[in-house]
């Protein structure tokens, strides 16, 4: 056998090989980080996410501001779609969108339908009063009427301490109510009270803590089978943090600095279970 043609049969047996080697093996896909992330939210949620009017294009809030930070930091564009708040999880569960971003409460219910982020926001239920009033605690209310929103964690609250309210469709209505001095309290999220402190509630009215409301932790949502997503958000969260960019989003819209939060959905979710 010439040395060509010996030549020629390693080069025939070698990419035999190397073709009968790449049936039985299939890559994983690499991430396109050119390809928008979908992102389901309903933004009517102020002051997380939420529209100026209804033909405005430019989705607000604090948390389309952090999704717009993390995005950067994975270096992975995003595609917005205004949705039915009831349609998010079943999208996610579908496949049909990649993320959740709508104020979205980690509970272990839902945890059982999709991943969770590390979450970015605690929440809980807080007294809204006059700075100048005579409301200090809890305490304060008993022999008056607070004012809470309809059908809420709120309503049940002042159920549980036997309270009498005054209740109203809309948080708007409530804080409306209390502008006016209708009632001397009311009792809301506190993201809304927060939010409210930072524009025409700011030096006229102070938030109370109420320190046995049961805490409650947001976080962005995705589908159980993509655990990777949920690693690069979490990892571009921490890296937010420690930048202290997060801090600047918080401190924007609700013109304090952030508490120390769970650094991922199982520890938030352990927190919430004691």
């Amino acid at each position: 056998m010439n040395l060509k043609k010996a030549t020629s049969l390693l080069a025939i047996t070698l990419l035999s090989v190397g073709v009968l080697s790449g049936c039985g093996h299939t890559p994983q896909a690499q991430k396109d980080t050119t390809k928008p992330l979908q992102v389901c939210t309903n933004a009517t949620f102020v002051p997380f996410e939420f529209k100026d009017d209804a033909n405005a294009t430019e989705y607000k809030g604090f948390e389309m501001d952090l999704l717009q930070a993390v995005s950067k930091e994975m270096g992975q564009p995003v595609a917005l779609n205004n949705v039915p708040f009831a349609g998010i999880i079943p999208a996610l569960q579908q496949g049909t969108m990649d993320l959740g971003a709508s104020g979205i409460t980690l509970s272990p219910e839902r945890a059982e339908k999709v991943a969770f982020s590390a979450p970015f926001y605690e929440s809980k239920l807080v007294l809204l009063v006059p700075a100048s009033g005579s409301i200090h605690s809890i305490n304060d209310l008993k022999n008056k009427t607070v004012a809470v929103q309809m059908g809420t964690t709120a309503a049940d609250y002042c159920d549980s301490k036997k309270l009498a309210t005054k209740q109203f469709d809309h948080n708007s209505e409530v804080i409306m109510e209390l502008q006016v001095g209708g009632s001397p309290a009311g009792i809301l999220d506190k993201p809304v009270a927060d939010y409210y402190l930072t524009k025409e509630g700011k030096g006229k009215f102070k938030v109370i803590d109420l320190p046995d409301a049961k805490g409650e932790y947001l976080a962005f949502a995705m589908n159980k089978n993509n655990p990777q997503l949920q690693k690069d958000i979490d990892a571009a969260l921490l890296k937010l943090k420690k930048n202290g960019t997060f801090q600047k989003i918080y401190q924007k819209w609700f013109g304090t600095n952030c508490p120390n939060l769970p650094d991922s959905a199982a520890a938030a979710l352990a927190q919430t279970a004691k």
